[in-house]
């Protein structure tokens, strides 16, 4: 029996992110539904009653599955609500029923108010529900994705900034690391993540001390405990967030090899942002990318997936698979899968890739594959 469902889509802050949020919607659902299921189920975009929204067939025929793919289904970055289309029966063979929009009520998989992620506002920021579809891109990549709805999926951002993704995480109920050179988007976000947890009267612990490795101090290292309840922040439970302040090249010093389960960065454009590589500030993005991505491999288990975006005025998606590849990652997403445009000097795309040894690979493959033949 085919069951279907629509995913309506949020709408967006962003006026330009707004533009491609369709498309990008039907992306991240291709690759999130396939790799969680095994199976890429039918998705297009439709109108109800003039709400956009994506329409998913699938064949569930049990009530686990329905309940596990109607979770994926809210879990998508720009998902407001999902509704079951229900065919009513009718008493009168003359008469063909209308389908019936049933609301469906989904787990909750946010743990926190959205402020956490809308209050901060800075130039350069990244948009928060981009900023979501590749944290769920990442984690539907790793062979620990249910990790993403249990809050044990460890998860890094290399070139954290001011912990947008950081943020997004906590709210998934995770407990992310991230690392950012500039002392500056540390403060920020220190003082930003403080009085937030203040205001919302969390429990916390927030300490920063001397990030040090053999000796040499690298910058600071900001380490945050927050709990619903003084016994559980006792007790060391609750989430963490840990933010190093340090050049994204010596993470493979400070975190332990094979750690990591997914992967999230906004690398920098060469537009406004720098990362620091060598010594020095590069604003190529495919130099910092050669001199961090071996380290990132270290840290990375077999079964782990990587999100990357790219400015493809700057790093397009052969180059960067080359640099990838010679780290023994492999990138999987076809050039151009979730190309958008950001402003004039931004044309935007993402880079997923997992190791080449990943137990995965080949089915993950087919989902590429399939992409490419849908949108050919």
């Amino acid at each position: 029996m085919t069951q279907v469902s629509l995913a309506v889509r949020a709408p967006s802050a962003n006026r330009v992110y707004a533009q491609a949020a369709g498309a990008l919607a039907l992306a991240e659902a291709h690759w999130v539904l396939g790799a969680h299921r095994g199976t890429v189920p039918v998705v297009r975009e439709r109108v109800v009653g003039g709400m956009d929204a994506l329409e998913v067939r699938t064949d569930d025929d049990a009530a686990p599955a329905t309940a596990a793919t109607g979770r994926l289904l809210g879990s998508l970055s720009s998902t407001l609500g999902v509704l079951d289309v229900v065919e009513e029966p009718t008493t009168s063979p003359a008469v063909s029923a209308a389908p019936l929009l049933r609301p469906r009520d989904l787990p909750g998989i946010l743990h926190h108010p959205a402020d956490l992620e809308t209050i901060l506002r800075y130039p350069g920021k990244t948009n928060e529900q981009f900023t979501a579809l590749l944290i769920n891109l990442a984690a539907a990549l790793s062979t620990r994705r249910e990790g993403l709805f249990d809050g044990s999926l460890s998860l890094l951002d290399p070139l954290c900034g001011r912990g947008t993704t950081l943020n997004r995480a906590l709210r998934l109920g995770l407990s992310p690391i991230g690392a950012e050179i500039d002392r500056k988007d540390i403060e920020e976000y220190r003082a930003f993540l403080g009085t937030w947890l203040r205001d919302h009267r969390l429990r916390h612990t927030l300490d920063s001390t001397r990030l040090t490795v053999h000796g040499e101090q690298l910058g600071t290292r900001l380490e945050v405990q927050l709990a619903p309840d003084k016994r559980t922040l006792r007790d060391g439970g609750g989430q963490h967030v840990t933010v190093l302040g340090c050049d994204t090249v010596r993470l493979g010093e400070l975190l332990p090899d094979a750690s990591v389960d997914a992967l999230v960065a906004d690398l920098p454009y060469g537009v406004q942002h720098g990362s620091r590589a060598g010594g020095a500030w590069q604003r190529s993005p495919l130099e910092v990318l050669r001199a961090a991505v071996p380290g990132w491999r270290r840290l990375l288990r077999d079964g782990a997936g990587l999100a990357l975006a790219v400015n493809r005025r700057t790093l397009d998606h052969e180059q960067a698979s080359a640099v990838l590849a010679g780290s023994g990652l492999q990138v999987l997403s076809p050039d151009g899968a979730f190309r958008h445009r950001v402003d004039r000097s931004i044309d935007r795309d993402v880079l997923l890739a997992v190791p080449s040894n990943h137990p995965r690979v080949e089915q993950l493959a087919a989902l590429a594959a399939d992409q490419e033949n849908r949108t050919s």
